[in-house]
């Protein structure tokens, strides 16, 4: 009976599969850090954006088309 619970905690040791699992984790997190910094950094311009937008369709005449 010893020797099968050895042999199952030396099988949990040697598997890698969880380090995988912590790589991809890690990778993922990173990648959203950085769509999230890039949705912060233009926000403003697209909040500008379509202000501009809303102006036009609500006041014709008072429209600057260079915006766009």
């Amino acid at each position: 009976m010893l020797w099968i619970l050895q042999n199952t905690v030396v099988t949990l040791l040697r598997d890698k599969g969880g380090a995988n699992a912590v790589e991809y984790a890690l990778i993922m997190a990173l990648v959203a850090v950085f769509i999230i910094a890039g949705v912060l950094a233009m926000s403003g311009a697209i909040g500008t954006l379509f202000n501009n937008m809303a102006t036009c369709l609500g006041d014709t005449p008072g429209c600057n088309t260079a915006t766009f």
